[in-house]
């Protein structure tokens, strides 16, 4: 059976979690049919352990604090899997466009003249050559296609992990500081976007430049 709160150490592997996310049918009432790994059914969850009617948060997903004002977790529980896995995934791609963002502020690959050289991030792709702009969807689709055949142990586990930080389980601490990094990442793309776009200049210049019209600072 499902514990009632979240696995508190990485021993547990986060099972209970697993079995939710191999969850592939909503029964009516509440219930998830579960499928085992040999595509077989693997056993039922109650209505109750999942929570159907709080909209499945019961605390069990790295990160759950019940907050869901539209009510995607109301759709079932396979539905908020699909939405963890695809707000992990959205989240990892705006960390490193994050740090993309600065680091190419800070320093440009050497690269010939008016290629991946602009002074904001919008600007930086426009000057991307078309076979750039292959090869990169072609590894984002070679990326999309291999992860999705991929069965992990919870909702955004793709197999990646060449620290072996997850090799003796999944740590609860590390997965929802992924999580938190994450949505921040998310805003902040968004942010570093609008700003760029509105002001012309790159991110870092345009926060210093706000930071040292603050009076009485020194920079």
């Amino acid at each position: 059976p499902l514990p009632a709160s979240r696995p508190s150490s990485p021993d547990h592997d986060v099972r209970a979690v697993r079995a939710l996310g191999d969850a592939r049918l909503q029964r009516p009432g509440g219930a998830a049919h579960v499928v085992g790994e040999d595509g077989g059914a693997g056993g039922q969850v109650a209505g109750a352990a999942v929570g159907a009617a709080a909209g499945n948060l019961d605390g069990t997903l790295a990160g759950d604090v019940g907050f869901d004002p539209l009510g995607f977790s109301s759709k079932g529980i396979a539905s908020l899997y699909r939405y963890r896995e695809a707000e992990l995934k959205h989240g990892r791609v705006c960390m490193l466009a994050v740090t993309g963002m600065i680091f190419q502020e800070l320093y440009s690959w050497p690269a010939p003249e008016g290629v991946f050289k602009a002074p904001t991030p919008l600007g930086a792709m426009a000057t991307v050559p078309a076979f750039g702009w292959i090869q990169i969807i072609a590894l984002i689709g070679f990326l999309e296609v291999a992860s999705s055949k991929y069965q992990g142990r919870v909702p955004g586990d793709v197999g990646f992990d060449p620290a072996e930080l997850s090799k003796d389980g999944i740590n609860p601490w590390y997965a929802q500081a992924e999580l938190e990094h994450g949505r921040l990442a998310m805003w902040a793309t968004a942010a570093f976007l609008v700003q760029s776009s509105i002001t012309g200049e790159p991110v870092l210049k345009t926060t210093l430049d706000w930071v040292s019209s603050i009076p009485g600072n020194s920079l």
